[in-house]
């Protein structure tokens, strides 16, 4: 199996740059529940409407389920998502958008959202990158696309390296790392590869797979002055304000 090395570049996935996130969008904690849980439900619609509501059948929205259960979502928020998405209920059609932009200090950022209206959306980062000095351009030639699939020892009682001599074997695995929380390790690897990846993961190895999505490694990085007063408040309230809009479900930058 042919392996990338990745490492320089690993920290600078989207939630291993430190300046990835300012308030971390990974619980009630770190977001408002209300906005958290309105995140996780247009993932789960989105899934339903591209692959069924099946989620034996559906990998998209296995995942969607297992951060919504992560995130302690309410059984009844979860059951109407889906419900929505089956046209069972009335809903707005949602789309999976990707906006691109300069931020404070020339930092390309790639935003991905799920909107029921884009007009509203553009609307809002338009004013946030003015806000912060910067402007929507074209970025992503400045960044490449890698899939992230964060797994654990489910039923068995695998160690860590055991889970990681398995998980290497597995076709299109081109890095893994160990993570801080839940004994837990995540897989770098292509974007097309994380369904196989978890197909594997799940029927071959018996592990449970808590997270998949995917990322966007910069290519290159700009080091931000956090001597200057000034850029470092404009980027946390540019950052902020991306993480607190509902729309945005994950921000991507090349700050260092």
């Amino acid at each position: 199996m042919d392996v990338c090395n990745i490492n320089n570049v690993q920290k600078r996935f989207s939630g291993h740059n430190k300046w990835s996130k300012i308030r971390h969008v990974k619980g009630v904690k770190d977001l408002e529940r209300g906005i958290l849980f309105t995140k996780l439900s247009k993932e789960i619609q989105l899934a339903v409407k591209l692959g069924g509501s099946d989620p034996g059948q559906n990998v998209r929205l296995a995942a969607a389920l297992a951060s919504a259960k992560k995130a302690h979502m309410p059984k009844d928020n979860i059951d109407n998502s889906i419900k929505r998405a089956l046209g069972q209920t009335k809903a707005e059609s949602i789309e999976s958008i990707t906006y691109e932009g300069y931020g404070p200090g020339g930092i390309a950022f790639l935003i991905e959202t799920l909107t029921d209206n884009k007009n509203r959306t553009v609307k809002d980062l338009k004013h946030f990158f003015a806000k912060a000095g910067g402007s929507m351009s074209a970025v992503s030639w400045m960044f490449d696309k890698r899939g992230s699939v964060q797994f654990n020892h489910g039923s068995t009682q695998d160690t860590l390296d055991k889970m990681m001599d398995n998980a290497i074997e597995i076709n299109g695995v081109e890095d893994i790392q160990e993570l801080d929380d839940d004994d837990s390790l995540e897989i770098i690897c292509p974007s097309p590869s994380v369904n196989v990846i978890y197909e594997e993961l799940t029927t071959k190895y018996n592990y449970e797979v808590i997270r998949m999505s995917s990322g966007y490694i910069p290519t290159s990085t700009i080091k931000l002055n956090e001597d200057d007063k000034d850029l470092m408040e404009k980027f946390t309230r540019f950052m902020n304000n991306l993480n607190d809009h509902e729309d945005v479900i994950k921000v991507h930058n090349n700050a260092e």
